[in-house]
């Protein structure tokens, strides 16, 4: 894939993590809080979770260090 930023070529990749909660989003500067995680509100979809991790498909730019993934958020 070309990164939309530099055209450089992007590096394909998996961001991981150790699955104890979702991958959230919340705009704004302040983390999404314990209320939200319950409701599955900011739920970040791309996140496959098993019991003990989740996975990311992701493209990573080295050059301008941007990444790259499709997701979806629940609200």
């Amino acid at each position: 894939m070309k990164c939309p930023y530099c055209n450089n070529e992007m590096i394909a990749g998996i961001l991981s993590g150790d699955g104890r909660s979702n991958v959230t989003f919340k705009p704004g500067e302040k983390k999404t809080g314990g209320f939200d995680r319950l409701l599955g509100i900011g739920k970040v979809t791309a996140a496959k979770h098993t019991l003990a991790t989740f996975t990311i498909d992701a493209d990573y730019c080295p050059v301008c260090k941007k990444m790259i993934f499709d997701t979806d958020i629940k609200g």
